[in-house]
């Protein structure tokens, strides 16, 4: 039988500081825990922030930057989480530019990685730059993370507009850091208008808490440290990236009520 191909996400954002590395982490994680074989790929050139959200940056031996140049295998490129045995981390290259990165050599890696894992989490660079561009073309998916205000989704826009020039592809949208009593005050906009006025399918929104910093602090993502609320809200998230019904008889509705973060 024909062998069923991973898929390649790519989570962006218009701007730095809206949470993206927190929600590919999580989303990462979370897909481990459901059995999926999973590698969270951190594609921010130079930055490497993503090996300390998940408790590997101690591990990294070689980068895909050395994979490309044939210096090593993507045996060795890829770290194996120490918890979730099906979750793997790949650093993109901690001294590479963005220009080092042949697109030949990627789309042969692309496909190599795409035939190994179910999802294929890519942590892309803020902003549309050309770390963006490397790899927008080898991903079937985008998300967009942002927070609700105007600047921010000034930038959201930007990238959703090169994104469906560049693929054709309409990204999601997930709304990070919502804080319902500035939106009852009129302050933010509603995520759901949000999302119809970027002209963006709504995937999730997650609320402002305290208990996703602390989980951060402690080296931990949103399913292993985050409220019981916004640990939902995530698991919504992957639910829809699986394709998987979204039921409504839950406890959750009950406590939120049918506002902004049941999405």
């Amino acid at each position: 039988g024909e062998t069923r191909m991973g898929r390649m996400i790519m989570i962006a954002s218009g701007k730095g500081g809206v949470g993206k590395s927190t929600l590919a982490s999580s989303l990462a994680v979370s897909l481990a825990r459901r059995g999926m074989r999973c590698l969270l790929l951190d594609a921010d050139v130079g930055l490497r922030n993503l090996g300390l959200m998940v408790g590997v940056q101690d591990r990294v031996l070689y980068e895909l930057s050395e994979c490309l140049n044939r210096r090593c295998s993507l045996d060795e490129a890829v770290v194996v989480h120490g918890s979730y045995p099906l979750l793997h981390l790949m650093m993109a290259g901690q001294e590479a530019k963005p220009k080092d990165f042949n697109q030949k050599d990627l789309t042969r890696i692309a496909k190599t990685l795409k035939n190994r894992y179910d999802m294929i989490l890519v942590d892309a660079p803020a902003g549309i730059g050309r770390g963006v561009k490397n790899f927008i073309s080898h991903c079937d998916q985008f998300i967009l993370a942002a927070t609700p205000d105007d600047v921010c989704l000034r930038d959201t826009e930007k990238i959703a507009r090169m994104i469906m020039e560049e693929t054709g592809e309409h990204p999601y949208l997930v709304i990070n850091r919502f804080d319902r009593r500035l939106a009852r005050r009129g302050m933010i906009a509603d995520p759901k208008n949000t999302a119809l006025s970027l002209d963006l399918p709504l995937l999730g929104v997650i609320e402002q808490s305290e208990s996703v910093y602390r989980a951060m602090l402690a080296g931990k993502t949103i399913p292993e440290g985050a409220d019981a609320p916004i640990v939902h809200v995530l698991e919504n998230v992957c639910d829809r990236l699986l394709g998987v019904p979204l039921t409504k008889k839950n406890w959750f509705y009950k406590l939120f009520g049918k506002e902004g973060t049941h999405i």
